[in-house]
């Protein structure tokens, strides 16, 4: 014997199942799943269709079961088995019957109940097995401990497909007992796939007559020794029932038997043996004669039986409660006899409440002590609805009638098992679950609460779209992620240069994933292509990214720097094409497509409106005249004669009013017109004008009018910065930075025009923010005008006559007059705080500086030089600093 046939274990051969599945399960390339169309790999887990789990309707049959050793993964297998047992339990529930789902394998389509749960191995001995690495996969690789239905273990290890024939011999008596006989035991539980060459299990019959007794007792059986039990005995005989009023044909030894006597009056006896009850009522007459037994069939008594309504048998009422003598006459009606003679005199009933307790519930009856039966139960209860929001009185007889249960109007708000839709059923057994949804605990209240009967499952289909991407959820609407599409194809899916295929199975919604440059011809536009992989026929190719000119839409202009895959291209100017009406332009924007029809206002004069220039607000519709039948509407003002009074009302002029408002309405003058008119001509008289107003002057305190006197051109320039504040609609305005003194100077000016101010920025380019305010105006008179008015007057003297014009000016005034701040035009602010020629900046930084801080002295006009000193406070605060400055752009003003 050779060394590698001495240590080999025995086992299966080659071409059987077992070796098949063994072999696929562990050599590459690896089985498919029947379901998703993929490689089982070893370390995924799996099921296999084994008598592990067992059949419906094959209960106790293990080795005997249809299944098809097919192995499935255990993620697929357990969603098949899991939407079909739902599918199959809701479409008996929709037929009202009350049964659990099944689903059927993909492989040999065996019923089953139990979904797959866990993966196991092939015996069902090991939970999520781990084997060696030359073990069989999803094996534990210890003995098979799968049970046989002769008791004997499987010689194998663990391992897919059936067991091998048991190859045990046993040794067993034959049918009858009579002689025993050896065996194999394979040949004595054949399953079905393993069977005997005739196809019929192991015969232990020894051949000769069976002997045993029959089940009748009295006969043997004659049939050769034969399993199981013995035919009944052939033997036929006429019996009589108990009541002896029918006759049939019974087999030996069926029915009971039972002896039967009746002895007559003239003591004559009539003996039978019964064996069957009969569907006859017994009606044998009692001792009385007049009454009779209305039991079914029964063994009748020899004698006849007392009457059960002899004075001697009913000594009570019928309730039990009174006796029927003379003791007891007032517990019963006035007038009822006690007293009974025979049997036939009616039982008499007292007064009281029968009470005796009714069979079909746990109440007493109500009813007057009665003979026969008691009626139903007539006693109210209150019974909830099945949703229990409502409750209703009902009688306990139509509770125990099987009345159908009791329903109320109001629909069920709860969410069904999906989440998203309401129940909406009338008088739902889980409408309190409808207001468990509301915070954390609710949310747990809802999680814990178990819908047995499946009344909140949602009847809707789902309709979501798939991971795939091409077919949408068919079940039923649920929570959580749908599962993933089960479809498959089985033709090759080639990409488009040919040189990547997939073959088939594929799974629903694979993408092609081709790593090859597309060979696609390039754009038409003659740039070259860009780089980039194959990809699938409904996706085009990557736009043309190079820039190119194009003409826009409208056709007016080129327009540079477009992509060149880009089609609309538009200038972003109004298109001004003549519409149809030839009198407006179209206003859209660059477009390319027509412009379509009119949608303007007219806009047109009105003829009747002329001189006046009232333009037509119908929509245009040139070239027709502008219809007039309509009162026009724009505003116009009339006056009552002298003119005081105004009003605004709508001009009305129409081709039925040609006049409108203005010649048919007119404003009579009031008492206050005639009051003007009299001032008017008083004021006429007096040589007033009334048109002058005289408002209070602004006084200005003496350190403004020192510091404007000494800087001139630096107040001219504020009251013009604050005169365009004050016209313009800013709310703040920030100056450019300058030194403490100017910024004094510019905060208390500003208090005069009734503005905010506050400092920004640090120093040295600390400056002044200004802020409008509700009453900010701009004073009268202005400083420089109050500057310029005190020097005119200081030359005229104290008898100068006020109201004339004011003189010329002397030749050599005392002081110089202000420059124009207008002389340089475009310079502003630079202009007034420029640094001085020959003065150098300071070391220390930039600063502001005024050019009328130190200035050289100007000759005038008769030769003499003048100059201007600044006051002394000013001169003290420069002291300090020097004279530096700094340049200053133009545009200095910062609108917030």
């Amino acid at each position: 014997m050779r060394p590698s046939e001495k240590y080999s274990v025995s086992g299966p051969k080659k071409d059987d199942l077992t070796s098949t599945l063994i072999h696929n399960l562990r050599t590459p390339p690896y089985p498919d799943c029947p379901i998703c169309f993929s490689a089982i790999h070893p370390v995924q887990p799996t099921w296999s269709c084994s008598p592990s789990l067992p059949i419906a309707g094959a209960e106790g049959e293990n080795e005997n079961m249809q299944c098809c050793w097919t192995t499935f993964h255990l993620k697929c297998i357990k969603s098949w088995a899991s939407k079909s047992v739902k599918e199959m339990a809701e479409a008996w529930r929709a037929r009202g019957e009350d049964r659990k789902g099944e689903w059927r394998c993909p492989g040999c389509q065996a019923k089953r109940m139990i979904v797959p749960n866990g993966y196991w191995c092939f015996c069902g001995s090991t939970m999520d097995p781990k084997p060696p690495r030359l073990a069989t996969p999803h094996s534990c690789a210890n003995p098979c401990c799968r049970p046989r239905v002769c008791g004997h273990g499987c010689p194998l290890a663990c391992h897919p497909g059936p067991c091998p024939p048991c190859q045990v011999t046993v040794e067993l008596p034959c049918y009858c007992g009579k002689q025993t006989l050896a065996y194999r035991c394979a040949n004595l539980h054949p399953s079905k796939t393993n069977k005997m060459a005739s196809g019929q299990a192991a015969d232990l019959s020894c051949g000769k007559v069976c002997g045993r007794k029959l089940g009748c007792g009295n006969h043997t059986c004659e049939n050769t020794c034969h399993d199981g039990s013995c035919p009944p005995c052939p033997v036929k005989e006429i019996a009589k029932c108990y009541c002896g009023k029918e006759e049939r044909e019974l087999g030996c030894g069926e029915g009971e038997t039972k002896v039967c006597l009746v002895i007559d009056t003239e003591g004559r006896e009539e003996r039978w043996t019964g064996k069957f009850a009969c569907i006859n009522k017994c009606e044998r007459p009692f001792d009385c004669g007049v009454h009779r037994c209305s039991k079914p069939c029964h063994p009748p008594s020899p004698l006849p039986l007392p009457c059960r309504f002899s004075p001697s048998l009913v000594t009570h009422c019928p309730c039990g409660k009174h006796a029927l003598t003379e003791s007891s006459a007032s517990a019963f009606p006035p007038g009822t006899t006690l007293t009974r003679t025979k049997c036939t005199d009616p039982i008499p009933t007292c007064a009281s409440l029968c009470m005796k307790p009714l069979a079909s519930c746990v109440h007493a009856c109500a009813a007057r002590c009665h003979t026969g039966s008691c009626p139903p139960c007539s006693i109210r209860i209150v019974r909830p609805c099945r949703c229990g929001a409502t409750t209703r009185d009902v009688k306990c007889s139509e509770l125990q009638d099987g009345a159908d249960e009791i329903l109320c109007d109001r629909p069920c708000t709860a969410l069904r098992a999906c989440g998203r839709h309401q129940c909406n059923r009338l008088c739902c057994p889980l409408a309190s679950l409808a207001g468990l949804g509301r915070g954390k605990r609710g949310k747990r209240a809802v999680m814990t609460a178990v819908d047995e009967s499946g009344l909140h499952e949602c009847d809707l289909v789902c309709g979501k779209i798939l991971g795939c991407g091409n077919h949408r959820c068919e079940e039923r609407d649920h929570k959580g992620p749908c599962p993933p599409c089960l479809r498959s194809s089985f033709e090759e899916m080639i990409c488009h240069c040919g040189r990547t295929i997939l073959e088939p199975p594929i799974p629903c919604g694979t993408r092609i994933n081709c790593t090859y440059p597309c060979a696609r011809p390039p754009p038409p536009c003659g740039h070259p292509k860009s780089a980039h992989a194959c990809h699938e026929d409904p996706a085009p190719c990557p736009p043309c990214p190079f820039l190119t000119a194009k003409r826009c839409a409208c056709g007016k202009k080129i327009v540079d720097n477009v992509k060149c895959s880009q089609e609309k291209v538009s200038c972003g100017t109004v298109c001004g094409k003549l519409l149809g009406c030839g009198f407006h332009h179209c206003q859209r924007l660059c477009h390319g497509d027509d412009c379509g029809s009119c949608s303007a206002v007219c806009g047109k004069p009105r003829k009747l409106c002329l001189p006046a220039i009232h333009p037509c607000t119908e929509s245009c519709h040139a070239p027709a005249s502008c219809p007039e039948n309509e009162p026009c509407r724009a505003a116009i003002t009339i006056t009552c004669p002298c003119g005081r009074i105004r009003q605004s009302v709508p001009c009305g002029r129409s081709t039925s009013n040609p006049a409108g408002k203005e010649g048919s309405q007119q404003l009579k003058c009031s008492n206050e017109c005639l009051v003007a008119k009299r001032n008017a001509r008083l004021a006429a008289a007096l040589g007033i004008n009334p048109e002058q107003h005289y408002d209070k002057e602004v006084s200005y305190n003496d350190d403004l009018v020192a510091f404007a006197r000494a800087n001139v051109k630096f107040c001219a320039l504020v009251e013009k910065t604050f005169g365009e504040f004050v016209k313009s609609d800013k709310k703040t305005q920030v100056l450019p930075h300058m030194p403490p003194e100017r910024r004094k100077f510019v905060h208390d000016l500003a208090s005069v025009y009734r503005m905010d101010t506050q400092m920004v920025d640090q120093e040295p380019h600390r400056s002044v923010q200004l802020i409008r305010r509700l009453d900010t105006r701009v004073p009268s008179p202005l400083l420089s005008s109050v500057i310029a008015s005190s020097n005119t007057s200081s030359n005229l003297g104290k008898l100068a006559d006020l109201r004339a014009p004011p003189a010329p000016r002397s030749s050599s005034p005392a002081v110089a007059p202000a420059p124009a701040v207008n002389s340089a035009p475009g310079r502003g602010w630079t202009s007034v705080v420029a640094r001085p020629p020959g003065s150098s900046a300071p070391s220390g930084g930039r600063s502001w500086t005024s050019r009328d801080e130190v200035r050289p002295a100007a000759p005038s006009a008769t030769g003499l030089v003048q100059s201007t000193v600044a006051p002394p406070w000013l001169r003290q605060s420069n002291a300090g600093t020097g004279t530096s400055a700094a340049s200053v752009p133009d545009s200095w003003e910062e609108d917030v």
